[in-house]
């Protein structure tokens, strides 16, 4: 998976769960409105999606370009670009 591929499939699921039509890779989950309850939904989609948990750092890191760094150095080998 390519890195403009995981940041397009990270920020849309930020979207759907914060209810957003679009979302950059930057913008701030917290400020858009991500509670505990959109965290966990995020949590447990980014899991499925990719076998990463990421509940230890959804507050710490709560920017779609963030998640996706813990989601690739979670990756054998810690892939970047594919």
């Amino acid at each position: 998976m390519t890195t403009n591929d995981l940041d397009s499939q990270m920020a849309a699921i930020c979207a759907d769960v914060l209810d957003r039509s679009t979302l950059g890779t930057d913008d701030d989950l917290i400020a858009l409105g991500m509670d505990s309850v959109a965290a966990v939904e995020i949590v447990t989609r980014v899991e499925t999606a990719y076998g990463v948990d990421v509940v230890d750092v959804i507050f710490d890191n709560p920017t779609v370009t963030r998640l996706c760094d813990v989601v690739r150095g979670a990756a054998p080998g810690g892939a970047t670009d594919a």
